[in-house]
């Protein structure tokens, strides 16, 4: 059984999706600005982004900023937009959603990424699994280097992507290998 923290990956309208879900002690108005301020995504997204132009609207650009050590990625859309609930876009091939639930103070934070290749899904279950740990540090004041050296993948990554592909059925030969360094 996974654990609250751990992924879930499930079949949405023939293509695979990842759906993570996280409690939050923060507002979503306090989340919702780490989500799409490009200056505090640079803190925990492998990709931080600008939307343009200003203010957002479905249809408009995601443009991504190339990070040292980050995968660079094309222009994205913009799928859905309704501060502070709800956020998706395009990811190159992917999708990603996000989405904001209140709950007491805090809230609930639910990241679903939706994709065509299914062995790549222990390897983005990893990322992602890392960078919503590397959001709740920053949330909290503390952030903390999302990647690892330049020669090498973020401390826990290779165990957790191992375990990643022992849940989801994948085996080393069939997974995708890891973004190169």
């Amino acid at each position: 059984m996974p654990s609250a923290r751990h992924a879930v990956l499930k079949d949405h309208d023939g293509r695979s999706a990842l759906r993570f879900e996280r409690t939050l002690a923060h507002a979503p108005e306090r989340v919702w600005r780490a989500l799409t301020s490009c200056d505090q995504l640079s803190d925990w997204h492998p990709t931080p982004f600008e939307l343009e132009p200003s203010p957002p609207a479905p249809g408009c650009r995601v443009r991504f900023i190339p990070t040292e050590g980050g995968p660079e990625m094309p222009d994205g859309e913009l799928l859905e937009f309704d501060p502070p609930h709800a956020l998706a876009y395009t990811w190159g091939e992917d999708e990603l959603r996000w989405e904001l639930h209140p709950r007491g103070a805090g809230c609930k934070l639910c990241l679903t990424h939706i994709f065509d290749d299914r062995f790549k899904a222990a390897r983005d279950a990893t990322g992602w699994h890392l960078c919503l740990e590397a959001l709740s540090c920053s949330l909290s004041g503390d952030p903390r280097p999302l990647r690892g050296s330049a020669a090498s993948l973020p401390q826990g990554w290779e165990d957790l992507n191992r375990e990643y592909q022992t849940r989801f059925g994948i085996t080393p030969e069939q997974a995708t290998p890891p973004p190169s360094q």
